[in-house]
């Protein structure tokens, strides 16, 4: 199939990434469920929105309460809009604090490289159909 010669749109991708998330490529399987797809998905997916769209990587503090329970992961757009393409995943206990913006690192990630490498297959396959 040809590759189209345009880019996709936000949306494009992001129902492409909906359509992809499964157990297999959550960080969290222990708290992974169909009625919330999106959790566990922010790190492979911000890399995702980045190989598309560029900008930076935000990376956020998790908490419940007092207590720093994680980390989780947005884009900054390059025009500076701020986008969350797993923001609808937490649990009405859990804040994100303390962002920090900074530039793709030029390596793979260490930790997901394998659910990233198939994630962002998935999803190029899927926006080839559309």
């Amino acid at each position: 199939m040809q590759l189209k010669d345009s880019k996709p749109s936000i949306d494009d991708v992001m129902r492409a990434l909906r359509e992809s998330w499964s157990l297999e490529s959550t960080e969290e399987p222990e708290n992974w469920q169909p009625s919330n797809p999106s959790r566990g998905q922010c790190g492979i997916s911000s890399l995702i929105i980045n190989d598309y769209f560029g900008g930076k990587l935000v990376l956020w503090k998790v908490f419940v309460g007092e207590e720093q329970i994680g980390f989780h992961y947005s884009n900054e757009l390059p025009d500076g809009t701020q986008f969350d393409a797993t923001g609808d995943q937490f649990w009405q206990s859990e804040e994100l604090r303390e962002p920090s913006v900074f530039d793709r690192p030029a390596k793979r990630p260490k930790n997901g490289a394998g659910r990233y490498l198939k994630l962002s297959s998935l999803v190029r396959s899927k926006l080839e159909s559309y």
